[in-house]
């Protein structure tokens, strides 16, 4: 990957913004250092450069380092122009309401799933901004619906690296999922029974553009209990019925 990157002492700048995440908000020197594999001299400058330009900021309390302002005035540039939002965020909240359960929306980026934005009922209290995190394709019922419909070299791109297992549930094993992908694309939708978190349910579709590519996806979530068979099946035909409006907004 790096023999095509041109300016190779930015690929090193931006990849120190990526060691950020929402696991690990505050790093310092030491730890970008070793993630890295970068001299801490080599760190300390391109960290105190993002500091001058508002990337990156220093906690006073512990010296270590967290994004900057600068990083959610370009992510709010990208949120105010992505017009998918803006077209399924209506729906979303229509099902959320008519099922009394949370609704997410995703796309699709490399081997995971990028959600964009969720929806709560509104006799619920809202859920916390979904903008930006990820989760596994193949494990979440949102990712999926679009890993079922999506290049086989994503699947490929998947198992090469080794499928992680989150809970007993987690599908691992390749001809398993390979199965469980194909059920998917057979029935229209995926389900998530528990293999991302225990407890919780999901019921994700994919939402496919005028020429019939998998643009996103939205997935239907809630504590397992609460999905039975029946309740599954009921929740697909309103869903399907949302996704349908959606692709003719679209």
């Amino acid at each position: 990957m790096t023999e095509d990157i041109k300016v190779k002492s930015l690929f090193k700048a931006l990849r120190i913004l990526e060691c950020f995440t929402v696991n690990d908000p505050e790093l310092g020197i030491t730890e970008i250092s070793e993630q890295m594999g970068l001299y801490k001299s080599n760190v300390h400058n391109i960290v105190a450069t993002f500091v001058k330009l508002g990337y990156l900021e220093q906690n006073p309390e512990n010296d270590k380092y967290r994004l900057g302002f600068k990083i959610l005035e370009l992510s709010h540039v990208i949120s105010s122009n992505i017009s998918i939002r803006k077209v399924i965020l209506p729906y979303m909240q229509e099902l959320a309401d008519h099922a009394n359960e949370t609704v997410y929306l995703g796309i699709p980026s490399d081997t995971e799933v990028i959600y964009l934005e969720s929806s709560s009922p509104k006799n619920q209290l809202s859920t916390r901004s979904m903008l930006g995190l990820k989760a596994p394709l193949y494990c979440t019922g949102i990712g999926k619906a679009m890993l079922a419909n999506l290049p086989g070299e994503v699947l490929a791109s998947i198992i090469a690296k080794g499928p992680t297992k989150f809970t007993d549930q987690t599908i691992t094993d390749e001809a398993a999922l390979r199965a469980e992908l194909d059920a998917t694309r057979t029935r229209g939708y995926s389900i998530d029974n528990m293999e991302h978190e225990y407890g919780i349910k999901c019921i994700g579709m994919p939402i496919h553009n005028k020429k019939k590519q998998v643009v996103a996806a939205i997935s239907l979530s809630g504590p397992s209990l609460r999905f039975t068979q029946d309740k599954i099946e009921e929740h697909v035909l309103k869903m399907k019925e949302i996704v349908h409006a959606i692709e003719d907004k679209l």
